[in-house]
C-alpha cells in the first residue's frame, strides 16, 4: 500500500491505497512521489500514482486543478463542467 499521491499534494493527512491510476499532470511534485510508476515512452504529462477512491472521484470531475484522468480527452474550454 502507497500513501494517495494526491492526498499528499493537497496537505491532507494520506490515506493509504492500493489503487493506481494514469493522470496527466505537469505538476512536478506528482511527477516525483515516491510510489510512481515510471512510464517511459509515453507522454510527458502522463504519471501513474497510487490515488484513494475519494480522489480518483475528485480527478475525474475535475476539481483537482491541474490533475486529469491521462484517458480522457481533452475538452473544449467553452464545456460546462460536470459536477
Amino acid at each position: 500500500m502507497h500513501p494517495c499521491a494526491i492526498c499528499r499534494f493537497l496537505g491532507m493527512e494520506p490515506r493509504y491505497t492500493t489503487n493506481v491510476v494514469g493522470l496527466r499532470t505537469r505538476i512536478e511534485e506528482l511527477h516525483s512521489h515516491p510510489g510512481r510508476t515510471s512510464l517511459e515512452g509515453f507522454d510527458i504529462e502522463h504519471v501513474m500514482l497510487p490515488a484513494c477512491p475519494e480522489h480518483v472521484v475528485e480527478v475525474y470531475r475535475g476539481r483537482v486543478d491541474g490533475v486529469a484522468m491521462a484517458w480522457r480527452l481533452p475538452e473544449p474550454a467553452f464545456a460546462p463542467r460536470r459536477d
